[in-house]
């Protein structure tokens, strides 16, 4: 993972003291009035914990360091509130908005002295409670001590996070940096979609009542729309503000569907931005980041969609909620009818890396649109039984499960970028128009927490059947080369175009493919461990927890898999050392075959392993940088491989194993 970081790693190293005045600042800034609203302090404590678990910061000084500004960033609000008192409220941006100062007047009404150690871990009120504390005259020694102790308890909570993240990428990278790059790339979606959703929320609801208004002044000259302005903009609706938010949201979506159906019916305007989506996607993939983005699309699995929705169904007819339960049933038929209406009619071809066993039409995706019409729908029957402050948390929530299953099809090279648009759009439309016509002839449910509890229960039995079926369907969708045949003297003379370097993105060129072995690896497995090889035990569910004990010698310590052109090992086999080192012998499949007898060729290597151990909390056997070593212990072990074919020419081993050698 550090070679990620090797700049940042190499200017730290000589800058340790501007590194930790970055995290003084940053807490700092986080903790002063007005400030801590703007600056991302969570994200930015987020990215030193993961800096901290890859041994580019060291725990302790980051953590004191964060101390002293969250510190510092309170004493400051305190006095700015101490000083200006009642004046503070003519001052912008509370003068303009005193709702914000008022939430923290009333956060600190109801929980007194404590509020300054409680609201440090509220998002909304954090950067204010010092302020209001200074302002409404709090004793200044109970709020060092207040101020203190929490910032004792809020620099580790919020490093924490960072720090597991930051060790789980350091496992990931010995795996695949492939697969680094994946799990950043997840994270920073989830935030994003996290934000936008509840940004674009809190944007469009203050002002889509003047927007729809204007509509329906509009829809009145105009015989036509007259009734349906009335049902959408009337303002003497008790539901007016989230029919003028969803009825924005369908102009929105309706337009962009429309546009991007036009698209994808010319093509040469997407196809090139496809293309180049698809492949960089498909550079990305691992064997467990196709086994995570299998769990992804299971959310919009027909199985899945028709549980949940009727398993929802079922407690919504349960309550009497007749009317909220037709909504429900035309939300989940419009996402089974709708991709096959439109797949067959507008005959999009799927991309050239789909399995054949999924059907020809790519354009509209069925899943993300069953996501979106289902889980969309089901966020606003909740959201509309939550106080307004909170509408925006299951729609974020929503969207994040129908992003996942948007990203795991364009991952798995199933459908285009378009294809997703363009469901994401269509969905969003249909949603929309159902929750302005729920909003209006609909009673909001009366039983919110069983609603919630029975989604949750639902998503968890989809997810475990998922997770048992998941090497099935991962085979579903792995990548596939046709057979390649080749003479042996082809291949022992003038080699082949295989691979010489391991393919993982970012260590590309850094890892040899100096074996190339032809044969029976099981046949070739027996005749190693004569030389003192064993079968290696491979990371798993059962030993895991190994991981966690840094005492634990390298011998006992699981092998992790690691990838290459998105598979993972067909033969791992070890070699103990003195020293608490070891040999790893790796071999991968090719699509390569040797003629006469069809011989599979297999290609690996051989690399050192020592013991890293992070925090203190969590071993790992970490790959030596250096190849030359272990390359020439193995072709010393060679020799036992008298009546077989060998090669050598220059760092190239080559084997060929006939069959029936003993």
């Amino acid at each position: 993972m550090s070679e990620l970081f090797a700049p940042l790693s190499a200017w730290i190293g000589q800058h340790t003291f501007w590194a930790g005045l970055a995290v003084f600042l940053v807490a700092f800034s986080e903790s002063v009035a007005l400030f801590g609203l703007l600056v991302p302090g969570v994200v930015m404590m987020f990215g030193f914990g993961a800096l901290i678990a890859t041994g580019i910061l060291d725990f302790w000084p980051v953590f004191w360091w964060a101390v002293a500004g969250a510190v510092a960033g309170d004493g400051l609000s305190f006095w700015l509130g101490r000083h200006f008192q009642q004046r503070l409220r003519g001052f912008w941006p509370f003068s303009r908005h005193p709702s914000t100062l008022q939430r923290g007047i009333a956060f600190f009404e109801k929980y007194g002295g404590k509020s300054v150690a409680i609201g440090r871990f509220f998002g909304p009120v954090r950067a204010i409670i010092p302020l209001v504390a200074g302002m409404l005259g709090m004793s200044p020694w109970r709020f060092v001590i207040a101020n203190l102790s929490s910032a004792l308890v809020w620099a580790p909570a919020y490093l924490l996070p960072g720090i597991v993240f930051g060790a789980s990428l350091e496992l990931a990278s010995e795996v695949a940096f492939r697969l680094v790059t994946l799990m950043l790339l997840l994270l920073f979606l989830a935030w994003i979609l996290f934000y936008l959703v509840r940004a674009l929320f809190r944007l469009i609801q203050p002002h889509a009542t003047g927007l729809v208004q204007r509509g329906f002044e509009w829809g009145q000259l105009h015989r036509g729309f007259r009734s349906m302005s009335r049902a959408l903009a009337d303002p003497h609706h008790p539901e007016a503000r989230g029919l003028a938010f969803l009825a924005t949201l369908l102009l929105l979506t309706v337009l962009l569907f429309v546009l991007l159906t036009g698209i994808v019916l010319d093509g040469s305007l997407t196809r090139q931005t496809d293309l180049l989506l698809l492949n960089a996607l498909q550079s990305l993939r691992t064997p467990w980041g196709d086994q995570l983005m299998v769990l992804f699309t299971g959310l919009g699995d027909l199985s899945t969609t028709l549980l949940f929705g009727l398993g929802i169904a079922t407690v919504l007819l349960l309550q009497g909620h007749r009317r909220a339960l037709y909504y429900l049933l035309a939300a989940t038929a419009f996402g089974l009818i709708a991709p096959i209406l439109l797949k067959y009619t507008l005959r999009i071809p799927r991309p050239p890396s789909a399995p054949e066993t999924l059907g020809p039409w790519s354009f509209p995706s069925a899943h993300v649109l069953r996501s979106a019409t289902l889980y969309g729908f089901y966020s606003i029957m909740i959201a509309r039984t939550l106080i307004r402050e909170w509408r925006w948390l299951p729609y974020s929530l929503a969207a994040l499960m129908i992003g996942a299953v948007a990203l795991s099809r364009l991952y798995l090279g199933v459908h285009w970028l378009t294809d997703i648009l363009g469901s994401l759009t269509l969905g969003i439309a249909w949603v929309a128009l159902l929750g302005i016509a729920y909003h209006r002839h609909v009673q909001a449910e009366s039983h919110t927490t069983t609603l919630i509890s029975s989604a949750l229960v639902l998503l968890a039995l989809c997810g475990g059947y998922g997770w048992l079926q998941t090497g099935e369907r991962t085979l579903a969708y792995a990548q596939t080369e046709e057979p390649r045949i080749l003479s042996r003297q082809t291949w022992l003379t003038s080699g082949t175009d295989l691979p010489r370097y391991r393919h993982d993105t970012l260590s590309e060129g850094e890892h040899p493919l100096n074996i190339q072995l032809a044969g029976d690896l099981e046949q070739f497995s027996t005749r190693l461990k004569r030389q003192g090889w064993q079968t290696a035990e491979m990371l798993g569910w059962d030993n895991l927890l190994r991981l966690l004990s840094p005492s634990t010698p390298l011998q006992a310590l699981p092998v992790l898999p690691q990838a290459h052109d998105a598979r993972h090992e067909q033969l791992v086999m070890v070699k103990q050392l003195p020293a608490d080192r070891r040999l790893v012998l790796r071999l991968w499949p090719t699509p390569l075959r040797i003629d006469p007898d069809g011989l599979p060729v297999a290609v690996g290597n051989v690399t050192g392993q020592h013991t890293e151990t992070l925090l203190g909390l969590l071993v790992i056997p970490r790959t030596d940088p250096e190849f030359e070593s272990p390359f020439r212990h193995f072709k010393g072990d060679l020799a036992f491989l008298d009546d077989a074919v060998t090669h050598r020419p220059g760092s190239l081993v080559q084997i060929i194993l006939r069959r029936g050698d003993e």
